[in-house]
């Protein structure tokens, strides 16, 4: 796709790039980060309105013949994200999480604990192991939604939400602006098995800090299902947003459980799993590219030589040129998208960098600095890959680091020969 390009007054390839465009990305590397976001919400947005994703899950079931259930995908990556927030927050210092060993293991011991002091009658709701342990996976399980949530719209275009590390009262997540850096909003995050009430421990804390100032009227309650009535009945005037139920709650929780239980808690995605997932069909809806118009574009904006609705229009239409999906799909699935997948229209949409563009940005930057700067940008995996290219790469590699353990083995197995042999020398 050739492009003009204004700065030089002459028309690039689609393997050209702007010389003061490169520069430019040369000096400031992050731009590549912020023109895939971009690009990602802007692709998402032109595949809805232009009807592509209406005949693509027919398309990918008719390819692989299954019937998908893009629900599952769903909730296979949001597992993963809910154990590594589990791992990086509460069970940062004691490592519960950080492999599903462990975390199974620490799960039967809250089980048989939790069970052993009921036999001695000596729980009561403050000190039941079993509750607790729900409270945790039902409170970040919720913060994780808040993040897909927002992620899922097309005004994270603009907007950036994040969740705050640490226990900070009253406030969970901050939302700001992607451009200026300032503060849109401040979320409180709140969920509960059971049904939300004015004096309900939820709105009840939420009050506390209102009072204590940590809260203001103007933060929002992010929350499950009736809690806008409850908040209104206890006099709040927070804006209110709710998501999930009481019974997705429990359900969210159940699942996880028996994830943990089964030595399934993983935070990121197994080469098993990859495995799994590729034979059930558990494919993404689209795939939209990163081409170089992309990139020169989104940096002609954050210059200012183009408005908003200028590089919208123009990244949208050059990512629907380069979009994949329906049959195309077969061989590509869900590689854990770590929040910055794209999750429209009940079916998620991802983005990859092709070849000409890689090359390109090898040229610009160094060699493999691509897929190095969208994972520190929040690409970690969220890229779609081609899993037979990716599983038949990290059998190779696997099959290199066993055999240089059988080396390793055998060096040991003379060395120590060597020193018997030296030891009966000394003896003689």
């Amino acid at each position: 796709m050739v492009h003009y390009c204004n700065k030089c007054k002459v028309v690039h390839k689609e393997d050209e790039m702007c010389p003061q465009y490169a520069k430019q990305l040369q000096e400031h590397p992050e731009l590549l980060g912020e023109a895939a976001k971009f690009t990602s919400i802007a692709g998402q947005y032109y595949l809805i309105s232009s009807q592509t994703l209406e005949t693509a899950e027919k398309e990918v079931n008719k390819a692989i013949g299954t019937n998908l259930s893009y629900e599952g995908t769903h909730r296979f990556a949001r597992d993963i994200q809910i154990f590594k927030r589990l791992n990086d927050e509460p069970f940062k210092q004691c490592g519960v999480f950080s492999t599903p060993e462990i975390a199974k293991s620490y799960l039967e011991t809250v089980q048989d604990t939790a069970e052993k002091m009921k036999e001695f009658g000596i729980v009561d709701g403050r000190k039941d192991l079993n509750q607790i342990f729900d409270k945790k996976l039902t409170g970040y399980s919720q913060e994780v939604d808040f993040v897909r949530f927002k992620n899922a719209k097309l005004s994270t275009l603009f907007e950036k939400s994040s969740l705050l590390d640490g226990n900070v009262p009253g406030v969970d997540a901050t939302t700001i602006n992607r451009v200026t850096g300032k503060t849109i909003s401040r979320t409180t995050i709140k969920a509960s098995i059971n049904p939300i009430t004015k004096d309900g421990t939820a709105i009840a804390g939420v009050k506390e800090a209102l009072e204590s100032g940590t809260v203001t009227k103007d933060d929002i309650i992010f929350s499950v299902k009736g809690t806008s009535q409850a908040a209104k009945n206890a006099g709040l005037s927070n804006k209110v947003i709710e998501k999930n139920t009481n019974e997705q709650v429990i359900s969210s929780n159940k699942n996880l459980r028996e994830k943990i239980l089964a030595g399934e808690a993983t935070t990121s995605v197994t080469l098993e799993q990859a495995t799994k997932k590729m034979a059930q069909g558990a494919v993404i809806g689209a795939v939209i590219g990163l081409t170089i118009s992309s990139i020169t574009n989104y940096i002609a904006f954050k210059n200012g030589e183009i408005s908003e609705e200028e590089v919208f229009k123009e990244i949208g239409e050059d990512t629907l040129k380069s979009a994949i999906t329906g049959g195309a799909l077969a061989g590509i699935t869900l590689f854990l998208p770590g929040g910055v997948l794209g999750f429209v229209a009940g079916m998620a949409i991802g983005i990859y960098v092709g070849t000409v563009c890689t090359n390109v940005l090898d040229e610009i930057l160094c060699k493999g600095a691509c897929g190095a700067i969208l994972d520190a940008s929040g690409f970690v995996y969220g890229m779609s890959v081609n899993l037979e290219s990716c599983i038949e790469k990290i059998n190779k590699d696997q099959t290199h680091i066993e055999s240089n353990a059988r080396d390793e083995k055998e060096t040991a197995s003379k060395t120590e020969k060597n020193f018997d042999e030296f030891d009966q020398l000394m003896k003689g």
